[in-house]
């Protein structure tokens, strides 16, 4: 069995995204790895007791997929559920079918996150699963979580997704001038913030955020020391070259886009074009592109129209002082997003927003 306890902290935060704890569970093991150019899977066996016989995830392309893992740990019993982030795959061309080895194990009852968008599978397993008389349950935005770019991709829109992360006061400042707390929102929001940043292939932030807050841009999440995938930070360092060499040195391990020449971890590229800058990613193979700020990378990301998701996180409080996000921020969203969610996170509140 795994230390069921362990995990406590992480599920409790995400359930309040909606999801039971099974499925948080799933949903941590797929944040572990990054086996591109596949998505993020994760999957866990609970006994009729509600304990954890097996968690496993897709490691890396040509690999085991999770299901496959679980059934090499431990025995199905009828009275086992299967829990897995994405519906399993239908076709057996470039791996066994997941559906039918699900079938032959003996699985009688299985939560699925996402039908998959795979035009191989889409649908067909969960009717596969069903017309051999397995209880299919959907517990939906699991895989759009942990794979957000997935959509645009099956659907041919386009090759990358970026996602907003914002925090802020109930009167919409971004930052509090009267106080030398690094953050204006909760714990909850913050450890959800780290799983979100687990998404992503790289963390994007501008030089006046670097030189005055000292991020690390790296995922913390409590409980788990084993995650084998970091984001990239990428700073948007621009056209000026005060400072960069001593930020270039103090953070060795970040990506400066700078116009200055290629060396070292700083690489040339005109940050004044998001043109180039996206074809930076692209170059780099780059798929979810979390924005964290500030300002003004906020707003030259929305004014050219790339956001695809936010994640609006506000407090319950007001502040005097500090900066505000600006009205171009609600005429952007008010004219070009629609809400999808809204989550209570005790006295903070999450909104998602997507691209119309």
């Amino acid at each position: 069995m795994l230390p069921f306890k362990v995990e406590l902290y992480l599920v409790n935060n995400f359930k309040y995204l909606g999801f039971s704890e099974p499925m948080a569970l799933a949903m941590v093991e797929a944040l572990k790895v990054n086996p591109y150019p596949n998505p993020r899977v994760g999957a866990v066996l609970i006994d009729e007791q509600g304990n954890v016989k097996a968690a496993a995830n897709h490691k890396q392309k040509g690999s085991n997929h999770a299901e496959i893992n679980i059934f090499d740990q431990v025995q199905v019993d009828e009275t086992d559920t299967l829990y897995v982030t994405l519906e399993p795959c239908f076709h057996s061309d470039t791996s066994p079918s997941c559906a039918t080895e699900i079938i032959n194990q003996g699985v009688k009852n299985i939560v699925i996150g996402d039908i998959d968008l795979d035009i191989r599978t889409n649908g067909k397993s969960v009717s596969l699963l069903k017309d051999n008389n397995l209880s299919v349950q959907i517990e939906s935005n699991a895989n759009n979580i942990l794979n957000p770019y997935y959509e645009n991709t099956h659907k041919k829109l386009k090759d990358i997704h970026y996602l907003l992360k914002i925090g802020m006061s109930k009167n919409d400042y971004i930052t509090n001038d009267a106080s030398d707390a690094r953050y204006i929102t909760n714990e909850i929001s913050l450890s959800i913030v780290h799983y979100l940043r687990a998404t992503a292939d790289c963390i994007v932030i501008g030089k006046n955020t670097l030189l005055n807050d000292e991020p690390k841009l790296n995922v913390r999440i409590s409980g788990i020391n084993n995650i084998d995938h970091s984001p990239e930070p990428i700073i948007m360092w621009g056209r000026s070259t005060e400072n960069i060499e001593s930020a270039m040195k103090k953070y060795p391990t970040f990506t400066f886009l700078s116009s200055m020449p290629s060396r070292e971890n700083n690489t040339y590229c005109d940050t004044s074009s998001l043109s180039d800058v996206e074809e930076y990613f692209l170059e780099r193979k780059f798929r979810n592109i979390f924005i964290e700020g500030g300002k003004s990378i906020l707003d030259s990301f929305l004014q050219d129209h790339k956001i695809d998701t936010i994640y609006e996180f506000k407090s319950n409080l007001n502040i005097e002082n500090g900066i505000h996000i600006g009205h171009n921020y609600r005429t952007e969203i008010d004219n070009n997003y629609h809400m999808n969610n809204k989550y209570e996170l005790l006295d903070n509140l999450l909104t998602t927003y997507t691209k119309n």
